[in-house]
């Protein structure tokens, strides 16, 4: 099943390309926001299972604490054929070098801070997908994103979700302040379905080039 689902050469080398569309422009409008320099990780890329996602995360996230805000994307309302979820994922999140970083001065509450955390991921979220759909010659519709814990251990991520897939296309960017020890991930998941999708998708704009 899992052969099936690897991406040639080709196919992976264009994902790579694409990926770093869509993070690129996400850097950009952090950049902009925060008004300071961006550093961007090489999008790691990788089948992953369901059984295996724990570990994975762990490998993927080495942080003690995370706090996570979780939205769902797809191409056609009646008929999704390409889906997945979108992970952005603070570790270690000091909110205090947050708000200094979006020149906030208000006092800090937990409200406040599911408002930094909803704007960031929104941003990152928006650009990079938005990035990656007008490659693909596609739209993405998403859904409304929820913060789905705070400062909280990257196990009980596993808890709060619900897996419905067997396989998942794994994509990671790492983007960081080094001036103000800020780094978050955005982790995007594809079920098998949607994987087998992307790959004809890539064949096809193979073909055009």
């Amino acid at each position: 099943m899992i052969e099936s689902l690897n991406f040639n050469e080709d196919q992976r080398d264009y994902l790579q390309e694409i990926c770093n569309i869509g993070m690129g422009q996400a850097g950009e409008s952090l950049s902009m926001l925060f008004e300071q320099y961006v550093t961007l990780s090489v999008p790691a890329i990788e089948i992953i299972k369901a059984t295996e996602l724990n570990s994975v995360l762990r490998r993927l996230i080495p942080a003690e604490t995370i706090s996570v805000v979780s939205q769902g994307f797809y191409t056609h309302v009646t008929n999704p054929k390409f889906c997945g979820e979108s992970l952005t994922i603070f570790s270690d999140t000091s909110f205090d070098n947050l708000a200094q970083l979006l020149a906030f001065d208000e006092e800090m509450t937990p409200e406040f801070e599911q408002e930094i955390l909803l704007e960031i991921s929104n941003i990152i979220n928006g650009a990079c997908l938005s990035g990656i759909a007008e490659q693909l010659s596609e739209r993405f519709f998403n859904t409304p994103p929820s913060i789905i814990g705070q400062s909280m251990p990257v196990d009980n991520l596993l808890s709060q979700q619900k897996i419905r897939w067997d396989h998942a296309l794994s994509i990671k960017i790492e983007y960081k302040v080094e001036k103000h020890s800020f780094k978050c991930d955005l982790l995007l998941l594809l079920p098998d379905s949607s994987i087998k999708y992307l790959q004809s998708i890539l064949d096809k704009l193979l073909d055009e080039f």
